[in-house]
C-alpha cells in the first residue's frame, strides 16, 4: 500500500464527514461558491431563497457554510443559477484552497467574470447583424492579441 504524505492526509481529514452534523471546510467552500455564482448572475439572496423554497436565513447559512446542503438541493441551486453543478463542487479549487494556494475568497478570474457579463449583455442584443459584427470584432481582436 502506498504511503500517504502529510499533505494528502490533511486533505483526506478535511474531507471526512464529522461524526456529528457539524459542518466542515468542504461545506464552507461550497457555500462560498454558491455566493460567488449567485452574485455573478446578479441574483439576490432573497430571490434565490424564494426559488429554492427556503428562507432567506437558510440560504445565508448555506453560503456561510454554517449548514450543510444536501445533494438534491445543491443540484437545484446549480439549476436555478444556470450553471453546471461541477462549478459548485470544483474539487481541484477546493484542494488548492486547503493547501493555501489560492486566496481565501475564491474569486473567478476577472477575465472570466467580464466574459460572463459581456455574454449576458450580448445575448440581449436583438439585431442579428449587430451581434454578428460584434462577434467578428471580438474574434479579430482575440487573434491580434495572440499574434502579439
Amino acid at each position: 500500500m502506498p504511503e500517504t504524505s502529510s499533505t494528502d492526509q490533511m486533505r483526506l481529514d478535511v474531507m471526512k464527514r464529522p461524526a456529528t452534523r457539524e459542518t466542515n471546510e468542504a461545506d464552507k467552500f461550497v457555500g462560498e461558491r454558491i455566493r460567488l455564482y449567485r452574485s455573478m448572475v446578479g441574483m439576490s439572496q432573497q430571490k434565490l431563497a424564494e426559488r429554492l423554497s427556503i428562507t432567506f436565513q437558510q440560504l445565508q447559512k448555506y453560503e456561510r457554510g454554517e449548514n450543510r446542503i444536501g445533494a438534491g438541493r445543491l443540484l437545484l441551486v446549480a439549476t436555478t443559477l444556470g450553471i453546471p453543478i461541477t462549478f459548485l463542487l470544483d474539487h481541484q479549487a477546493f484542494l488548492r484552497q486547503q493547501a493555501g494556494d489560492s486566496p481565501s475568497e475564491l474569486e473567478i478570474p476577472v477575465a472570466a467574470r467580464e466574459a460572463y457579463h459581456v455574454g449576458r449583455a450580448f445575448s440581449q442584443i436583438a439585431d442579428p447583424e449587430i451581434r454578428r459584427s460584434i462577434s467578428t470584432l471580438v474574434r479579430s481582436l482575440a487573434r491580434d492579441e495572440s499574434d502579439a
